[in-house]
């Protein structure tokens, strides 16, 4: 499958589905190093995440994170700039709503 022909939703379940797999898979073998050596579910991933952005992705597979800023910062470093429009106009209906994340974890 090529993630870059996907829109944001469809990219989005990808993403979901793939963190299930992973969590089943940690779940029978709990060896992270082993399992990162030996898997080939994260290839394809590698392969459209710009550098900088897949330790993000690796740590929220990995932790089963699914914070909507963490999704985000993901998903907008894979999908084309115009589809990145319309994930940028639903950020600008949240930023209404003031929340201080002073002193919690990105990954919590």
């Amino acid at each position: 499958m090529d993630l870059k022909s996907l829109n944001t939703n469809e990219l989005r379940d990808q993403l979901f589905y793939l963190m299930d797999n992973v969590l089943h898979h940690l779940k029978t073998e709990t060896d992270v190093d082993k399992f990162l050596d030996e898997t080939e579910l994260l290839d394809e991933w590698e392969a459209v995440l710009p550098e900088a952005e897949f330790p993000i992705f690796i740590m929220a597979v990995l932790n089963n994170t699914r914070r909507e800023i963490i999704l985000d910062a993901i998903l907008d470093s894979i999908i084309p700039k115009n589809e990145s429009l319309i994930s940028s106009t639903r950020k600008e209906s949240k930023k209404n709503l003031i929340r201080s994340h002073k002193g919690e974890h990105p990954f919590s």
